[in-house]
Protein backbone atom coordinates (compact mmCIF):
# COMPACT_ATOMS: atom_id res chain seq x y z
CA UNK A 1 0.00 0.00 0.00
CA UNK A 2 0.81 3.33 -0.43
CA UNK A 3 1.75 5.97 2.07
CA UNK A 4 -1.68 7.08 2.63
CA UNK A 5 -2.99 3.57 4.30
CA UNK A 6 -2.45 5.23 7.37
CA UNK A 7 -5.42 7.88 7.11
CA UNK A 8 -8.85 7.61 7.25
CA UNK A 9 -11.31 5.81 5.13
CA UNK A 10 -13.36 9.14 4.37
CA UNK A 11 -9.78 10.75 4.16
CA UNK A 12 -8.48 8.35 1.44
CA UNK A 13 -11.42 8.63 -0.61
CA UNK A 14 -10.67 12.35 -1.56
CA UNK A 15 -6.65 12.33 -1.24
CA UNK A 16 -5.52 8.82 -2.48
CA UNK A 17 -4.87 9.78 -5.72
CA UNK A 18 -3.38 13.39 -4.79
CA UNK A 19 0.14 12.21 -5.41
CA UNK A 20 -0.90 10.04 -8.92
CA UNK A 21 1.71 10.73 -11.22
CA UNK A 22 -0.72 11.75 -13.71
CA UNK A 23 -2.38 14.25 -11.34
CA UNK A 24 -0.43 17.08 -12.71
CA UNK A 25 -3.52 19.58 -12.36
CA UNK A 26 -4.38 22.33 -10.45
CA UNK A 27 -8.36 21.56 -10.06
CA UNK A 28 -9.60 20.97 -6.70
CA UNK A 29 -12.44 18.78 -8.30
CA UNK A 30 -10.70 16.09 -10.95
CA UNK A 31 -10.94 17.09 -14.27
CA UNK A 32 -13.02 15.55 -16.66
CA UNK A 33 -11.25 14.37 -19.82
CA UNK A 34 -13.18 12.98 -22.88
CA UNK A 35 -10.33 12.27 -25.42
CA UNK A 36 -10.26 8.68 -26.51
CA UNK A 37 -6.38 9.31 -28.15
CA UNK A 38 -3.65 11.04 -27.12
CA UNK A 39 -0.73 12.75 -29.39
CA UNK A 40 2.75 10.70 -28.25
CA UNK A 41 5.56 11.81 -26.57
CA UNK A 42 8.55 13.25 -29.16
CA UNK A 43 10.55 10.04 -28.05
CA UNK A 44 7.27 7.79 -28.09
CA UNK A 45 8.04 5.70 -31.73
CA UNK A 46 12.04 5.68 -30.81
CA UNK A 47 11.88 3.80 -27.63
CA UNK A 48 9.32 1.57 -28.93
CA UNK A 49 11.81 1.00 -32.32
CA UNK A 50 14.40 0.88 -30.21
CA UNK A 51 13.32 -1.56 -27.55
CA UNK A 52 12.02 -3.83 -30.63
CA UNK A 53 15.60 -3.30 -32.42
CA UNK A 54 14.26 -2.43 -35.82
CA UNK A 55 16.65 0.56 -35.93
CA UNK A 56 19.88 -0.01 -38.08
CA UNK A 57 21.54 3.41 -36.38
CA UNK A 58 19.67 4.33 -32.93
CA UNK A 59 22.08 7.08 -32.46
CA UNK A 60 22.26 8.47 -35.56
CA UNK A 61 19.02 8.69 -36.18
CA UNK A 62 18.16 9.94 -32.66
CA UNK A 63 20.02 13.07 -34.01
CA UNK A 64 17.02 13.94 -36.32
CA UNK A 65 14.66 13.64 -33.85
CA UNK A 66 13.16 17.51 -33.09
CA UNK A 67 13.47 18.20 -29.69
CA UNK A 68 15.80 15.10 -28.49
CA UNK A 69 19.62 16.09 -27.20
CA UNK A 70 21.46 13.01 -28.20
CA UNK A 71 23.24 13.16 -24.39
CA UNK A 72 19.54 13.37 -23.28
CA UNK A 73 18.40 10.00 -21.77
CA UNK A 74 14.90 8.64 -23.91
CA UNK A 75 11.76 9.62 -22.11
CA UNK A 76 10.72 6.58 -20.71
CA UNK A 77 7.52 7.29 -19.48
CA UNK A 78 4.30 5.55 -19.58
CA UNK A 79 1.95 8.12 -21.90
CA UNK A 80 -1.30 7.38 -22.25
CA UNK A 81 -1.69 6.44 -25.80
CA UNK A 82 -5.61 5.46 -26.28
CA UNK A 83 -8.23 5.21 -24.19
CA UNK A 84 -8.78 1.51 -24.32
CA UNK A 85 -5.44 1.22 -22.46
CA UNK A 86 -5.61 4.13 -20.01
CA UNK A 87 -6.81 7.55 -19.44
CA UNK A 88 -5.94 10.40 -16.64
CA UNK A 89 -9.63 10.07 -15.21
CA UNK A 90 -9.34 6.14 -15.07
CA UNK A 91 -5.92 5.90 -13.49
CA UNK A 92 -7.08 8.09 -10.84
CA UNK A 93 -10.65 6.47 -9.98
CA UNK A 94 -8.26 3.23 -10.02
CA UNK A 95 -6.09 4.50 -7.15
CA UNK A 96 -9.01 6.10 -5.17
CA UNK A 97 -10.82 2.60 -5.65
CA UNK A 98 -7.61 0.20 -5.08
CA UNK A 99 -6.92 2.00 -1.65
CA UNK A 100 -10.64 1.90 -0.14
CA UNK A 101 -10.27 -2.08 -0.49
CA UNK A 102 -6.89 -2.37 0.75
CA UNK A 103 -5.04 -3.46 -2.66
CA UNK A 104 -5.55 -2.84 -6.64
CA UNK A 105 -8.70 -2.28 -8.45
CA UNK A 106 -9.15 -2.30 -12.15
CA UNK A 107 -12.81 -0.86 -13.63
CA UNK A 108 -15.19 -1.99 -16.11
CA UNK A 109 -17.88 -1.10 -18.35
CA UNK A 110 -20.60 -3.03 -16.23
CA UNK A 111 -20.56 -5.12 -13.09
CA UNK A 112 -21.65 -8.07 -15.74
CA UNK A 113 -18.70 -7.18 -17.77
CA UNK A 114 -16.54 -7.68 -14.21
CA UNK A 115 -17.79 -11.06 -13.79
CA UNK A 116 -16.50 -11.93 -17.50
CA UNK A 117 -13.48 -10.96 -16.85
CA UNK A 118 -13.10 -12.38 -13.62
CA UNK A 119 -14.10 -16.10 -15.32
CA UNK A 120 -12.00 -14.83 -18.46
CA UNK A 121 -8.91 -14.03 -15.92
CA UNK A 122 -8.91 -17.43 -13.75
CA UNK A 123 -10.37 -20.17 -16.50
CA UNK A 124 -11.97 -22.22 -13.76
CA UNK A 125 -12.76 -25.92 -14.40
CA UNK A 126 -15.18 -26.18 -12.13
CA UNK A 127 -17.34 -23.01 -11.02
CA UNK A 128 -19.35 -23.45 -7.56
CA UNK A 129 -22.66 -20.48 -7.60
CA UNK A 130 -25.20 -20.23 -5.02
CA UNK A 131 -28.51 -21.41 -6.19
CA UNK A 132 -30.05 -17.95 -5.31
CA UNK A 133 -28.22 -15.02 -6.11
CA UNK A 134 -27.89 -12.20 -8.75
CA UNK A 135 -29.65 -13.68 -11.95
CA UNK A 136 -26.67 -12.47 -14.27
CA UNK A 137 -24.16 -14.38 -12.69
CA UNK A 138 -25.51 -17.31 -13.77
CA UNK A 139 -26.08 -15.60 -17.09
CA UNK A 140 -22.65 -15.01 -17.04
CA UNK A 141 -21.81 -18.58 -16.20
CA UNK A 142 -23.49 -20.38 -19.01
CA UNK A 143 -21.82 -18.16 -21.53
CA UNK A 144 -18.70 -19.02 -20.13
CA UNK A 145 -19.13 -22.84 -20.33
CA UNK A 146 -20.82 -22.25 -23.45
CA UNK A 147 -17.17 -22.23 -25.57
CA UNK A 148 -15.75 -25.22 -22.24
CA UNK A 149 -18.25 -27.57 -21.92
CA UNK A 150 -15.63 -29.28 -20.07
CA UNK A 151 -16.22 -26.96 -17.54
CA UNK A 152 -18.92 -27.82 -14.31
CA UNK A 153 -21.30 -25.48 -12.84
CA UNK A 154 -22.04 -26.25 -9.54
CA UNK A 155 -24.35 -25.71 -6.87
CA UNK A 156 -22.35 -23.82 -3.80
CA UNK A 157 -25.88 -24.90 -1.28
CA UNK A 158 -24.38 -28.33 -1.97
CA UNK A 159 -20.74 -27.83 -0.17
CA UNK A 160 -22.10 -26.05 2.70
CA UNK A 161 -22.62 -29.01 5.16
CA UNK A 162 -19.59 -30.87 3.89
CA UNK A 163 -16.85 -28.95 4.92
CA UNK A 164 -14.95 -30.88 1.89
CA UNK A 165 -11.63 -28.35 0.87
CA UNK A 166 -11.65 -26.74 -3.14
CA UNK A 167 -9.12 -27.46 -5.20
CA UNK A 168 -7.02 -26.12 -8.15
CA UNK A 169 -9.28 -25.39 -10.96
CA UNK A 170 -12.11 -24.32 -8.36
CA UNK A 171 -14.04 -20.94 -8.50
CA UNK A 172 -15.45 -20.18 -5.46
CA UNK A 173 -17.97 -17.11 -6.01
CA UNK A 174 -20.10 -15.82 -3.40
CA UNK A 175 -22.33 -13.02 -2.73
CA UNK A 176 -22.45 -10.52 0.35
CA UNK A 177 -24.93 -10.02 1.28
CA UNK A 178 -26.83 -12.56 -1.29
CA UNK A 179 -29.22 -10.88 -3.52
CA UNK A 180 -32.29 -10.63 -2.66
CA UNK A 181 -32.61 -12.04 0.86
CA UNK A 182 -29.23 -10.66 1.87
CA UNK A 183 -27.38 -13.96 3.62
CA UNK A 184 -24.00 -13.84 4.84
CA UNK A 185 -21.11 -16.29 4.02
CA UNK A 186 -17.85 -16.73 6.77
CA UNK A 187 -15.67 -15.62 3.78
CA UNK A 188 -12.45 -16.54 6.26
CA UNK A 189 -13.61 -20.74 6.46
CA UNK A 190 -14.39 -20.22 2.24
CA UNK A 191 -10.77 -18.99 2.09
CA UNK A 192 -9.56 -21.67 4.51
CA UNK A 193 -11.56 -24.33 1.85
CA UNK A 194 -9.57 -22.88 -0.83
CA UNK A 195 -6.43 -23.11 0.29
CA UNK A 196 -5.27 -26.06 -2.23
CA UNK A 197 -5.40 -23.83 -5.19
CA UNK A 198 -9.31 -22.96 -5.80
CA UNK A 199 -9.62 -19.33 -5.86
CA UNK A 200 -12.32 -17.34 -3.98
CA UNK A 201 -14.02 -14.18 -5.75
CA UNK A 202 -16.51 -12.24 -3.49
CA UNK A 203 -19.62 -10.36 -5.10
CA UNK A 204 -19.32 -7.43 -2.55
CA UNK A 205 -22.05 -5.16 -4.52
CA UNK A 206 -24.62 -5.14 -1.34
CA UNK A 207 -21.72 -4.18 1.43
CA UNK A 208 -18.90 -1.66 -0.54
CA UNK A 209 -16.07 -0.51 2.26
CA UNK A 210 -16.27 0.45 4.73
CA UNK A 211 -19.56 -1.87 5.27
CA UNK A 212 -17.23 -4.54 4.66
CA UNK A 213 -13.59 -5.23 3.78
CA UNK A 214 -14.05 -8.14 2.16
CA UNK A 215 -10.51 -8.65 0.90
CA UNK A 216 -9.35 -8.26 4.43
CA UNK A 217 -11.09 -11.24 5.03
CA UNK A 218 -9.70 -13.87 2.80
CA UNK A 219 -11.61 -13.10 -0.37
CA UNK A 220 -8.61 -13.30 -3.39
CA UNK A 221 -10.62 -10.97 -5.61
CA UNK A 222 -13.76 -8.62 -4.79
CA UNK A 223 -16.03 -7.76 -7.50
CA UNK A 224 -18.55 -4.56 -7.15
CA UNK A 225 -21.18 -3.36 -9.72
CA UNK A 226 -20.07 0.09 -9.42
CA UNK A 227 -23.60 1.17 -10.76
CA UNK A 228 -25.12 0.35 -7.28
CA UNK A 229 -23.82 1.84 -3.97
CA UNK A 230 -19.95 3.15 -5.23
CA UNK A 231 -22.01 4.99 -7.89
CA UNK A 232 -24.69 6.38 -5.58
CA UNK A 233 -26.60 8.82 -7.54
CA UNK A 234 -28.11 5.79 -10.62
CA UNK A 235 -26.48 8.06 -13.07
CA UNK A 236 -23.51 5.80 -14.16
CA UNK A 237 -23.23 1.99 -14.76
CA UNK A 238 -19.98 0.35 -14.53
CA UNK A 239 -18.24 -2.58 -12.77
CA UNK A 240 -14.82 -3.42 -10.60
CA UNK A 241 -12.33 -6.17 -9.70
CA UNK A 242 -10.30 -5.82 -6.41
CA UNK A 243 -7.66 -7.70 -6.08
CA UNK A 244 -4.23 -7.90 -2.99
CA UNK A 245 -1.49 -7.48 -5.67
CA UNK A 246 -0.36 -5.26 -8.09
CA UNK A 247 1.15 -8.20 -10.23
CA UNK A 248 -2.50 -9.44 -10.19
CA UNK A 249 -4.38 -6.26 -11.34
CA UNK A 250 -2.08 -5.29 -14.37
CA UNK A 251 -2.49 -9.03 -15.83
CA UNK A 252 -6.28 -7.76 -15.74
CA UNK A 253 -6.06 -4.45 -17.26
CA UNK A 254 -3.92 -6.23 -19.74
CA UNK A 255 -6.63 -8.53 -20.24
CA UNK A 256 -9.24 -5.82 -20.44
CA UNK A 257 -7.74 -4.00 -22.78
CA UNK A 258 -8.34 -6.32 -25.26
CA UNK A 259 -11.61 -7.70 -24.10
CA UNK A 260 -12.57 -3.93 -24.56
CA UNK A 261 -15.12 -3.89 -21.59
CA UNK A 262 -13.46 -0.31 -20.51
CA UNK A 263 -15.30 2.33 -18.19
CA UNK A 264 -15.92 5.48 -20.16
CA UNK A 265 -14.42 8.80 -19.20
CA UNK A 266 -17.53 10.36 -18.54
CA UNK A 267 -18.81 6.84 -16.26
CA UNK A 268 -15.16 7.35 -14.57
CA UNK A 269 -15.33 10.76 -13.43
CA UNK A 270 -19.06 10.29 -12.02
CA UNK A 271 -17.52 7.04 -9.75
CA UNK A 272 -14.62 8.83 -8.61
CA UNK A 273 -16.66 12.08 -7.60
CA UNK A 274 -18.95 9.38 -6.12
CA UNK A 275 -16.71 8.25 -3.81
CA UNK A 276 -15.75 11.09 -2.24
CA UNK A 277 -19.01 10.86 -0.43
CA UNK A 278 -19.13 7.02 0.28
CA UNK A 279 -18.45 6.41 3.84
CA UNK A 280 -21.30 9.34 4.87
CA UNK A 281 -23.81 7.59 2.00
CA UNK A 282 -23.56 3.86 2.93
CA UNK A 283 -22.98 4.42 6.63
CA UNK A 284 -26.58 6.14 6.59
CA UNK A 285 -28.05 3.94 4.16
CA UNK A 286 -27.18 0.81 5.90
CA UNK A 287 -28.10 2.55 9.76
CA UNK A 288 -31.50 3.54 8.25
CA UNK A 289 -31.73 0.02 6.43
CA UNK A 290 -31.26 -1.60 9.84
CA UNK A 291 -33.98 0.23 11.15
CA UNK A 292 -36.58 -0.49 8.76
CA UNK A 293 -35.49 -3.95 9.12
CA UNK A 294 -35.94 -4.11 12.79
CA UNK A 295 -39.48 -1.90 13.05
CA UNK A 296 -41.09 -4.33 10.20
CA UNK A 297 -39.83 -7.07 11.44
CA UNK A 298 -41.01 -6.71 14.97
CA UNK A 299 -44.47 -7.04 16.65
CA UNK A 300 -46.66 -3.48 16.33
CA UNK A 301 -45.74 -1.32 18.94
CA UNK A 302 -48.09 1.60 18.18
CA UNK A 303 -51.70 0.91 16.84
CA UNK A 304 -51.21 2.62 13.53
CA UNK A 305 -48.80 0.01 12.67
CA UNK A 306 -50.96 -3.12 13.97
CA UNK A 307 -52.96 -3.16 10.24
CA UNK A 308 -50.40 -2.21 7.95
CA UNK A 309 -48.23 -4.42 9.36
CA UNK A 310 -50.44 -7.21 9.33
CA UNK A 311 -49.31 -7.87 5.77
CA UNK A 312 -45.60 -8.53 5.75
CA UNK A 313 -45.22 -12.13 6.99
CA UNK A 314 -40.99 -11.89 7.17
CA UNK A 315 -38.02 -9.42 6.75
CA UNK A 316 -35.06 -10.38 5.74
CA UNK A 317 -31.49 -8.43 6.29
CA UNK A 318 -28.48 -9.69 7.71
CA UNK A 319 -28.78 -7.93 11.25
CA UNK A 320 -31.70 -9.67 12.03
CA UNK A 321 -30.76 -13.22 10.55
CA UNK A 322 -27.45 -13.14 10.97
CA UNK A 323 -26.25 -10.72 13.64
CA UNK A 324 -23.45 -12.77 15.29
CA UNK A 325 -21.53 -13.21 12.16
CA UNK A 326 -22.04 -9.84 10.99
CA UNK A 327 -20.51 -9.16 13.93
CA UNK A 328 -17.48 -11.52 13.77
CA UNK A 329 -17.06 -10.15 10.41
CA UNK A 330 -16.38 -6.75 11.74
CA UNK A 331 -19.25 -5.85 8.98
CA UNK A 332 -22.27 -3.73 9.20
CA UNK A 333 -25.76 -4.48 7.38
CA UNK A 334 -26.41 -3.49 3.79
CA UNK A 335 -28.14 -0.63 2.93
CA UNK A 336 -30.78 -3.33 1.18
CA UNK A 337 -33.31 -5.66 3.08
CA UNK A 338 -36.11 -7.56 1.46
CA UNK A 339 -39.82 -8.21 2.56
CA UNK A 340 -41.74 -10.94 2.12
CA UNK A 341 -45.12 -10.19 1.87
CA UNK A 342 -48.38 -12.77 3.07
CA UNK A 343 -49.07 -13.04 -0.85
CA UNK A 344 -48.08 -12.30 -4.24
CA UNK A 345 -50.66 -9.85 -4.73
CA UNK A 346 -49.83 -7.58 -1.59
CA UNK A 347 -46.25 -7.60 -2.73
CA UNK A 348 -47.15 -6.52 -6.20
CA UNK A 349 -49.63 -3.97 -5.44
CA UNK A 350 -47.28 -2.20 -2.62
CA UNK A 351 -44.70 -1.18 -5.54
CA UNK A 352 -47.37 1.07 -7.24
CA UNK A 353 -49.04 2.39 -3.94
CA UNK A 354 -45.78 3.98 -2.60
CA UNK A 355 -44.58 7.79 -3.10
CA UNK A 356 -40.61 8.55 -1.67
CA UNK A 357 -39.99 4.76 -2.88
CA UNK A 358 -39.59 4.46 -6.45
CA UNK A 359 -40.61 1.59 -8.28
CA UNK A 360 -37.47 0.81 -10.22
CA UNK A 361 -34.78 -1.97 -10.30
CA UNK A 362 -31.16 -1.43 -9.04
CA UNK A 363 -30.40 -0.09 -5.58
CA UNK A 364 -27.40 1.73 -3.62
CA UNK A 365 -28.74 5.42 -5.04
CA UNK A 366 -29.57 8.25 -3.02
CA UNK A 367 -32.98 7.85 -3.76
CA UNK A 368 -35.08 4.56 -2.01
CA UNK A 369 -36.12 2.34 -4.90
CA UNK A 370 -38.53 -1.25 -4.18
CA UNK A 371 -38.81 -3.99 -6.91
CA UNK A 372 -40.91 -6.85 -7.31
CA UNK A 373 -38.46 -9.29 -7.70
CA UNK A 374 -40.49 -11.86 -9.55
CA UNK A 375 -40.17 -9.99 -12.56
CA UNK A 376 -36.42 -10.72 -13.29
CA UNK A 377 -36.01 -13.82 -11.15
CA UNK A 378 -38.31 -16.95 -11.29
CA UNK A 379 -36.24 -18.58 -8.54
CA UNK A 380 -37.82 -15.98 -5.92
CA UNK A 381 -40.63 -16.29 -4.36
CA UNK A 382 -43.77 -13.91 -6.00
CA UNK A 383 -44.40 -12.12 -2.73
CA UNK A 384 -41.04 -10.79 -2.18
CA UNK A 385 -39.54 -7.47 -3.14
CA UNK A 386 -36.23 -5.96 -2.36
CA UNK A 387 -36.30 -2.50 -0.94
CA UNK A 388 -33.19 -0.23 -1.60
CA UNK A 389 -32.87 2.59 1.18
CA UNK A 390 -31.45 5.52 -0.27
CA UNK A 391 -31.16 9.24 2.24
CA UNK A 392 -34.24 10.23 2.59
CA UNK A 393 -35.42 10.91 6.56
CA UNK A 394 -35.97 7.30 8.00
CA UNK A 395 -39.70 8.61 9.44
CA UNK A 396 -40.35 9.93 6.47
CA UNK A 397 -39.99 6.67 4.47
CA UNK A 398 -41.20 4.28 7.55
CA UNK A 399 -44.74 6.42 7.06
CA UNK A 400 -44.32 5.95 3.39
CA UNK A 401 -44.51 2.26 4.24
CA UNK A 402 -46.73 2.37 6.71
CA UNK A 403 -49.69 4.11 4.42
CA UNK A 404 -49.14 2.03 1.35
CA UNK A 405 -49.41 -1.24 3.12
CA UNK A 406 -52.55 0.30 4.80
CA UNK A 407 -53.75 1.26 1.48
CA UNK A 408 -53.06 -2.39 -0.05
CA UNK A 409 -54.43 -4.03 2.85
CA UNK A 410 -57.74 -2.37 2.61
CA UNK A 411 -57.87 -2.65 -0.90
CA UNK A 412 -57.63 -6.47 -0.78
CA UNK A 413 -59.86 -6.91 1.84
CA UNK A 414 -62.61 -4.96 0.01
CA UNK A 415 -62.44 -7.16 -3.35
CA UNK A 416 -62.50 -10.26 -1.36
CA UNK A 417 -65.55 -9.01 0.56
CA UNK A 418 -66.48 -8.46 -2.78
CA UNK A 419 -66.37 -11.98 -3.79
CA UNK A 420 -67.72 -13.72 -1.21
CA UNK A 421 -70.68 -11.24 -1.26
CA UNK A 422 -71.72 -12.26 -4.81
CA UNK A 423 -71.05 -16.18 -3.88
CA UNK A 424 -73.89 -15.65 -1.19
CA UNK A 425 -76.58 -14.66 -3.74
Amino acid sequence: MSEDENLSFSTRAIHSDDNNAKNVFSDISPPLHVSSTYKYPVSYNYDIGVRKGVFSDPDELRKHIIGLNINSEVDTADPHVYSRYSTDTRDRLETVLGSLEGGHATTYSSGLAAIAAAFAFYQPTRLILPHAGYFGTHGVASIFRRSRPHVQILVLEDFLETYTDFGAGDLVWLEMPQNPNGEIYDISAFRERCKNGAVLVVDATFSPPPLMYTLELGAHCVMHSSTKFLGGHSDLLGGVLAVKDLETAQKLRQDRSFLGSVMGNMEAWLLLRSLRSLEVRVTRQSESATTIAAWLASPPQTPEDVKPLSIVAKVYHATLQQPELLARLNSRGSGVLSVEFISTEHAFLVCNRLRLFQNATSLGGVESLIDWRRAFDDKVSGGVCRISIGLENVEDLKADLRRAFLEVKDALKSESEKKINVQSI
